[in-house]
């Protein structure tokens, strides 16, 4: 989904006078602007609830939900760690609340998962992922332990599992082994860093296939991506809840032992040793 700011500017000069009020407003206002319905945002900047629609539309959203949808987007990128839990507070009227709002979120991101991502997109992933020679894991700031998860299952799963976060080393001198039929999973969310970034263009030099996770399939990262997923993390904690995130990670390990039967085999032998006890001997 496209930023809010890249939007305005891209259809500015085809404004109205109500349309230019409504792009300052939203602007300006974004934390406001994000949880207000049509009605609310024309009531607050004086013009129509139709103008409303239309401005909407004319920034190329197909209805004001998505509009909305990419104005709470754009506070991701906006707010920092303090704001966000100063957001929830204002939305909550107790401890209480506040953990049953965080609770919900994490259910309705969950089940978006499937929305987000089409099946196919799911099984391409899984399909790359063991016909790879290697696959690379790496997650950006807070998404580190969503990596490592993904990793220790994979290392069950898949015969070369390297997890970058891991190594003790920065990412880049981590993967200074990777050739072409590896793949690259990054994990990324606004802000989305340089570092990150580098480790894509780094593999794609490579010609290695490069898959992301992060919140749009227009992020910086996921732009230039062979395989874009996304998943919805809410706002709240440092960069929202990993609730959802781990529940897309979940899901990829699912795929990959349905649908091989040396998979499925690999997760009971890894399930049994799990439970074994050694016998006591007869003295």
């Amino acid at each position: 989904m496209k930023r809010i700011n890249e939007a305005i500017t891209e259809n500015a000069g085809t404004f109205t006078k109500g349309q230019h009020l409504l792009a300052r407003f939203v602007t300006e206002h974004c934390d406001k602007a994000a949880f207000m319905s049509s009605f609310d945002l024309a009531s607050v900047t004086g013009v129509s609830q139709s103008t409303v629609i239309r401005f909407a539309s004319a920034l190329g959203y197909k209805g004001y939900g998505d509009f909305q949808s990419a104005l709470q987007l754009e506070l991701k990128y906006r707010l920092n760690t303090l704001e966000r839990f100063e957001l929830a507070e204002e939305n909550s009227s107790s401890d209480l609340d506040m953990l049953n709002s965080i609770a919900s979120h994490d259910a309705l991101n969950i089940k978006k998962n499937l929305s987000l991502n089409p099946l196919d997109a799911l099984n391409n992933l899984c399909t790359r992922m063991m016909l790879a020679g290697k696959v690379y894991l790496y997650g950006q700031q807070y998404t580190a332990p969503a990596a490592s998860y993904l990793a220790a299952y994979l290392r069950v799963l898949l015969p070369n599992i390297c997890c970058l976060n891991m190594l003790g080393i920065d990412p880049l001198s981590g993967a200074s082994g990777m050739a072409p039929g590896d793949l690259l999973l990054c994990f990324s969310f606004p802000e989305h860093q340089q570092m990150t970034l580098d480790l894509l263009a780094f593999a794609r030099e490579r010609e290695a296939c490069t898959a992301t996770i992060t919140e749009s399939h227009d992020s910086a990262a996921a732009q230039d991506a062979d395989i874009s997923l996304i998943a919805e993390c809410g706002d709240y904690g440092l960069g929202g809840s990993m609730a959802p995130l781990i529940s897309l990670c979940s899901m990829i390990v699912s795929l990959l032992a349905r649908n091989d039967e040396k998979a499925r085999k690999k997760m009971a032998a890894f399930a049994s040793a799990g439970q074994y006890r050694a016998k006591e001997r007869n003295p």
